[in-house]
């Protein structure tokens, strides 16, 4: 199980997303990506945002087209999550490093699933334990 983070979806949404994103994501077994629901919310946060327009309503397009296609693959923050996400805001404060609510959900729904997480933002997770991580931007064909 692989769970995409935000900057994969907002990269898919780009008009001409980075190849090595989509290659790597062509690599993949389309049943094994999931989308953590808090993905999802922030992605049509950042579109209810901008003014209407043409740009709001393509970014609509695009995201209701990679939205329906994980209708049955978006994995919801609930109950056993939270106790996860307890933890991971109590070590990231011990250790002094401020994390996001968004990132901390991300990372619970990924430890929660034993699911590897796809980002850009490496550094922003790597310092957790029982979390592995992939950047898609380093992919490179074999």
């Amino acid at each position: 199980m692989i769970l995409l983070d935000t900057n994969i979806i907002s990269e898919l949404m780009r008009p001409k997303p980075n190849l090595a994103v989509i290659e790597w994501l062509d690599e993949q077994f389309s049943d094994e990506l999931f989308l953590p629901a808090i993905v999802k919310a922030e992605i049509e946060m950042g579109i209810a945002i901008l003014e209407n327009g043409k740009r709001k309503q393509a970014l609509l397009q695009a995201a209701e087209l990679i939205f329906t296609s994980f209708t049955n693959r978006c994995l919801p923050f609930d109950g056993e999550t939270a106790t996860h996400y307890a933890k991971i805001i109590a070590f990231t404060k011990k250790q002094g490093r401020p994390m996001s609510v968004e990132d901390a959900q991300i990372a619970a729904i990924a430890v929660q699933n034993s699911a590897l997480l796809a980002t850009r933002n490496t550094s922003d997770f790597d310092f957790l334990e029982n979390l592995n991580l992939v950047n898609p931007w380093l992919y490179t064909t074999n």
